[in-house]
């Protein structure tokens, strides 16, 4: 009879607690006003505190805008969808707590085109990317890998017009990689994307060794005496694998997207950032 009473008090117990400790799985589909699938969206919480660290999530949406994402108990922050291309999207705690299929929609980024004039000489400059060559730097994972970008951080001594970013891939075993760069102006402790069209670069097993000489389409405008960050990192691939770039000893930061964390490092990819010299 004791024994009967013991296991029925704890099945008791066990139902009270696993409301409270259930987690959350947040599933759903991210569209752009005209209803078409937005790739590679970064997805989670916009709050981040050094108390909460073990409880930071984060997801990356892949190429067809589909995503999966687990909030562990008791979190109730509203969820934070970012992409350089649209609006800062918030679907609060009491929408997505349901745990019903999402549809998330977010509105184009209204974009003001710079006015620019590039210099007579008309001949790329380097503006980033001298420093001691290191041992290879790699990414590893499946897809998504963490969402974690890294790179160098560099000073714009004058006006530039961004023409040529350059990468050295080193070797990857993924069958097919896509890449993501971004590029950041650091106001205070703050990164902020001064990007209005993502630059996505897939990479091919079969072809080896690489030079990437990646041209942005947009005017991508860099201010004398600023601070930058440019990064890169794999936001899709086929399986799990590695991927390899040569490194440079300089100062850099790997960091979350989805999770607010960064990390300050003595050596990181040896991104080139090649631009034109703006006439005033």
């Amino acid at each position: 009879m004791k024994k009967t009473l013991v296991f029925a008090m704890l099945i008791a117990i066990i139902a009270l607690v696993s409301p409270v400790s259930a987690q959350t799985i947040v599933k759903g589909c991210i569209v752009n006003e005209r209803g078409e699938a937005v790739e590679y969206v970064s997805i989670g919480f916009e709050e981040y505190d050094g108390e909460n660290q073990s409880y930071s999530v984060g997801t990356i949406s892949d190429a067809k805008g589909n995503f999966e994402l687990e909030i562990p108990a008791n979190r109730k922050n509203d969820l934070v969808f970012t992409h350089v291309s649209f609006q800062k999207t918030i679907v609060p705690y009491e929408t997505y707590i349901n745990g019903q299929q999402l549809t998330v929609m977010m509105k184009d980024k209204v974009v003001e085109l710079a006015e620019v004039v590039v210099g007579k000489k008309n001949k790329p400059q380097k503006i980033a990317g001298k420093a001691i060559s290191g041992p290879l730097a790699s990414f590893r994972g499946k897809g998504k890998v963490d969402g974690t970008e890294w790179g160098p951080v560099f000073k714009s001594k004058k006006d530039y017009v961004i023409s040529d970013i350059l990468l050295n891939i080193k070797g990857a075993s993924y069958q097919w990689c896509v890449l993501s760069f971004n590029i950041y102006e650091i106001q205070g402790g703050k990164f902020v994307n001064i990007l209005n069209k993502p630059i996505y670069h897939r990479i091919e097993k079969s072809n080896g060794k690489q030079q990437l000489d990646i041209q942005p389409e947009e005017i991508i405008v860099l201010r004398g005496k600023r601070k930058y960050y440019i990064s890169v990192m794999v936001v899709d691939s086929d399986r799990y694998g590695i991927l390899e770039m040569q490194s440079q000893f300089k100062t850099s930061y790997a960091r979350s997207i989805t999770k607010g964390k960064k990390r300050k490092l003595p050596i990181g990819p040896a991104i080139l950032v090649k631009g034109y010299e703006i006439e005033h």
